[in-house]
């Protein structure tokens, strides 16, 4: 989950013509990003007194974003010149950075799990939406993004490439804990959240298709947009981990090997900055709904958005589940 996935022992040239690129697409992404993110957080905290679980979703993957990219211009700095900030400070933001996008990662899932109990559970989904339970969930995940960041502190390095310190280096002590590494980090971070997101929107889709009571508002594609964004956003950088990962299981210093080290350090600076760009696309989304709402965009409007992505959830599926029930009770007299 970063620029470049760089071992030591590789040509240390290699990704030099891409860190300009890479440098204007994280700038870019900071300048669309932090106020979006910033202005999301703000409206919740300030716009909205009750906050369904959709919301306090939404804000802690504001949080989560926001973190990763207030750190980007440190990056953009070390790519453009060079890592004058120490290794103890290169492990830190290091791990600041992978805890926040596995919490990203785990609170998409989470929205897509909050959709699925609300469409196929919606009475029994009740108690789990309620504040203080959701609270406790997000707690936990959170918690487990500080435990799977930890492996980063041990392997994140500084390391002098042509003449100048920098953090962009993994050095792994032995291959185990770099294919652990890599296995945990695309399992983790993908396959298993792909994986949730796939069956719980197959599930909702067979559900919404039989509904009778359709919902108007855009709250569902908005939701599934933030998937599909999420989806473009890290598939890439994981196929470049599996590529890398295959490196390791072919003959050592082959031209099969070499072959697959080459493209998967070439790949990484492209696809490590487009999985940054995840972080910043989220605001957009919504501004767009909220554009697509009236004919302006104001706090308030974006405020109206959120309101019925938890109203939505809350009232439509149900009301759906009670027609149902009612003609499931007239069929049986």
């Amino acid at each position: 989950m970063e620029l470049s996935n760089n071992t030591k022992g590789r040509d240390p040239s290699v990704g030099m013509g891409k860190g300009i690129a890479a440098s204007i697409v994280l700038g870019i992404t900071c300048l669309i990003g932090i106020p979006g993110n910033s202005m999301v957080i703000w409206v919740i905290l300030a716009k909205m007194k009750k906050r369904s679980s959709t919301i306090l979703l939404i804000l802690n993957l504001a949080i989560a974003d926001l973190v990763v990219l207030i750190t980007l211009p440190l990056w953009i700095y070390s790519i453009t010149n060079s890592w004058v900030f120490g290794e103890a400070s290169c492990k830190v933001l290091g791990y600041l950075i992978y805890c926040n996008l596995y919490g990203s990662v785990f609170f998409i899932m989470l929205m897509s799990i909050d959709r699925f109990m609300a469409v196929i559970y919606p009475f029994a989904s009740q108690k789990w939406r309620k504040e203080s339970s959701i609270c406790k969930v997000v707690a936990i995940v959170w918690i487990l993004a500080f435990l799977f960041a930890v492996p980063i502190i041990l392997v994140k390095k500084v390391e002098v490439i042509n003449g100048k310190p920098q953090c962009s280096v993994r050095e792994y002590d032995s291959e185990a804990q770099q294919i652990t590494c890599l296995t945990l980090e695309t399992f983790v971070g993908f396959v298993i959240p792909f994986t949730v997101l796939a069956i719980c929107y197959v599930y909702v889709a067979r559900r919404v298709n039989k509904m009778t009571f359709k919902s108007k508002n855009k709250s569902e594609m908005l939701i599934a947009g933030i998937v599909i964004a999420f989806v473009i956003c890290w598939l890439p950088y994981h196929v470049f981990n599996v590529i890398e990962f295959a490196s390791l299981m072919v003959k050592p210093n082959s031209d099969a090997s070499n072959t697959l080290e080459h493209i998967s350090e070439v790949g990484s600076y492209v696809t490590g900055a487009l999985a940054f760009i995840s972080s910043s696309i989220n605001p957009l989304l919504y501004a767009f709904a909220a554009k697509s709402l009236r004919s302006g965009f104001r706090s308030s409007v974006m405020a109206k958005v959120f309101e019925q992505m938890g109203q939505s959830t809350k009232d439509e599926y149900t009301m759906e589940r009670i027609n149902t029930t009612k003609m499931e009770s007239i069929q049986d007299l």
